[in-house]
């Protein structure tokens, strides 16, 4: 997930009245807040692998093996360093 942690809270509300995940508290520590995803948000999830991997592969697709593995390279480094 890509966002802004103010909006954390509130996507994950949406999710919950969606029914897609349910939320618990941790007994010993209450500040720790436990999200589960449903059968509905599970379904959901495995419902957009596919289009997924096929949107993946039209933006892709061109790219050869070598280059990919560059660009995943890449990507993780700018991750690190952020």
């Amino acid at each position: 997930m890509v966002t802004r942690d103010p909006d954390i809270t509130r996507m994950m509300d949406r999710l919950e009245s969606r029914g897609l995940i349910s939320r618990g508290r941790a007994k010993e520590d209450r500040r720790i807040v436990t999200h589960i995803l449903t059968r509905d948000g599970m379904d959901l999830v495995n419902a957009l692998d596919e289009p997924v991997e096929k949107a993946n592969k039209e933006a892709l697709g061109h790219m050869s093996r070598a280059r990919l593995r560059e660009l995943i390279a890449l990507l993780e480094e700018l991750r690190a360093g952020w």
